[in-house]
C-alpha cells in the first residue's frame, strides 16, 4: 500500500504539487492525469525520491520513504519512462541486469531472472539476451524498459508516459501486456499519462491533477458518473462520456441469454468496441464466447445502449 499524506512541492515558492491525499491499494493500477504543468510527473517522483517533498510524508507499506538513503530506495521501485533509458552500450541482458547487479546478486540468479523476464514478455532469451537497444524496435525496446523495471522483483511500478512514443498499433499491444504481466506478478503500477483513452483502459482507479491539486481520485466510472469539477468533466470530455461507461467493462458483463449469427466476440473484449462492430456490421447481436471457445450468449446493440445512458 502506498499512502501520500499531504504531499507537497515548492519551487521558489511556488507549489507544483499541492497538499495531495491519497492511498493506492495493494496490485492494482492508479494513473495520474492531467495537463502539462499539473504536477503529475513531480508527484509520481515524489514516491521514489527522485524528486525530494517541501512536506508531507510518503509511505510504503506502513514505512516512510524517507527511512532508508534514497538510492537504495530507488533500486526497490521499478521505474519505466517515455524513451526506455536503455543504457546503448549494454545489451539486452545487461540492460535488464542492472539492478539486480547493484543489489548484489549472484551470477546464476541475475542470468534466470534475465531469461525469465525476455520470456515473459514474448523476446526469446537466445535472440534477443546479446542484441543492443539499436537493434531493436520501438515496441521491442519499450518491453525490455518495462522489463528491466521489473527486474528486481518489486512491489511497486512507477511508469512515466512509458507509451508515448510508441505508435498505435503497438501501444494497444503494449498495454494489453502490462496488464497481463500486473496481473501475473501483482505488481503495483502508478502511471502518469496524458491519455484520457489509455488511463480508462489501465486503470483501476484514476487520480486527477489540476494546478498542482488533486481535485479527483475515484474508480473510472466514478469519474464519469460524477465528476468532481467542470475540469474533470472537460477532461473525460461531455461527449465521450458514454463510450468511457462501454470502455470499462467487457462484453463478457454484458451478456444476454439467447444466440446470434455471426463470428463471435471475445467475452474479454471492451463493450466499446463490440459497439463500434455491431454498428460497422449493421447487426442488432452478437454472439460472445469464452476464451475457450464456449458459446456464453450474445450481447445485443439495445442492452449496450443502456448500459452507455447515463445513470438515474
Amino acid at each position: 500500500m502506498i499512502e501520500i499524506d499531504g504531499i507537497t512541492k515548492r519551487y521558489d515558492g511556488t507549489a507544483v504539487v499541492d497538499n495531495v491525499t491519497m492511498t493506492i491499494a495493494p496490485r492494482t493500477v492508479t494513473v495520474i492525469v492531467g495537463t502539462s504543468g499539473s504536477g503529475k510527473t513531480t508527484l509520481l517522483r515524489m514516491i521514489n525520491r527522485l524528486v525530494e517533498p517541501s512536506a508531507g510524508a510518503i509511505r510504503l507499506d506502513g514505512d516512510d520513504n524517507r527511512s532508508m538513503p534514497g538510492y537504495e530506495l530507488r533500486r526497490r521501485i521499478g521505474y519505466a519512462i517515455q524513451g526506455h533509458g536503455l543504457f546503448p552500450h549494454r545489451t539486452v541482458a545487461q540492460n535488464i541486469a542492472t539492478v539486480p547487479v547493484l543489489l548484489g546478486w549472484d551470477k546464476a540468479r541475475i542470468d534466470a531472472k534475465v531469461a525469465e523476464l525476455l520470456a515473459l514478455f514474448q523476446l526469446d532469451p537466445a535472440i534477443f539476451a546479446a542484441r543492443f537497444p539499436h537493434e531493436l524496435s520501438g515496441g521491442q525496446q519499450q518491453r525490455v524498459g518495462v522489463a528491466r523495471a521489473l527486474a528486481a522483483e518489486p512491489k511497486v511500478l512507477l511508469m512515466d508516459e512509458p507509451f508515448g512514443a510508441l505508435d498505435p498499433i503497438i501501444r494497444a499491444k503494449a498495454q494489453a501486456d502490462l496488464l497481463d504481466i500486473q496481473k501475473l506478478l501483482k505488481t503495483t503500477i502508478v502511471l502518469v499519462t496524458h491519455d484520457m483513452d489509455e488511463a480508462f483502459h489501465l486503470a483501476d482507479k484514476i487520480a486527477v491533477m489540476d494546478k498542482g491539486e488533486l481535485v479527483q481520485y475515484g474508480t473510472p466510472a466514478e469519474l464519469v458518473t460524477n465528476p468532481a469539477t467542470e475540469f474533470v468533466q472537460t477532461l473525460i470530455g461531455a461527449s465521450e462520456r458514454p463510450f468511457r461507461l462501454l470502455s470499462i467493462e467487457t462484453a463478457g458483463q454484458a451478456v444476454e441469454p439467447g444466440t446470434a449469427d455471426g463470428q463471435p466476440v471475445d467475452a474479454a473484449t471492451s463493450q466499446r468496441d463490440v459497439l463500434s462492430e455491431l454498428l460497422w456490421t449493421g447487426r442488432d447481436a452478437l454472439p460472445v464466447a469464452a476464451a475457450d471457445g464456449t458459446l456464453l450468449g450474445k450481447v445485443t446493440l439495445e442492452g449496450l445502449a443502456r448500459r452507455a445512458a447515463r445513470p438515474q
